[in-house]
């Protein structure tokens, strides 16, 4: 932590919040994310998340709470998630299709980033 604190510029340490701990996919469970959030934030706050744990078993989970859930929705103004398809160029990178490590297709992938981009997330990704 106090290395990213370092990074930031002295006027931002007020507003930032930086949660450096593992995660738990599970609605309600006090790692998961949007517990931390619907206990800590107003839908007036503005709240970016970066979702990128690299294990879609936890990611998806999350990403569908969010894709799902109005008062979660309500709460995030912008969302980054790389989310880990199986794509052939990335194999090299993300292991091999069938591993576990990634799940669904680019199209899948955009596919739901409209959903919540409907929804009024202003969702984005990469690879």
């Amino acid at each position: 932590t106090d290395v990213v604190y370092k990074t930031i510029p002295m006027h931002m340490h007020g507003p930032l919040h930086w949660v450096n701990t593992g995660i738990a996919g599970e609605e309600n469970h006090q790692h998961n994310p949007w517990t931390m959030l619907a206990i800590n934030f107003r839908p007036e706050d503005f709240v970016v998340v970066k979702l990128d744990i690299d294990t879609v078993d936890v990611e998806m989970p999350i990403f569908h709470q969010l894709l799902v859930t109005p008062q979660i929705q309500e709460l995030v103004d912008v969302f980054y998630f790389e989310h880990h398809v199986e794509m052939d160029e990335m194999q090299k990178l993300w292991g091999a299709h069938g591993t576990g490590f990634t799940k669904g297709s680019i199209i899948e992938s955009l596919e739901l980033f409209q959903k919540l981009r409907r929804q009024g997330v202003a969702a984005h990704y990469w690879i």
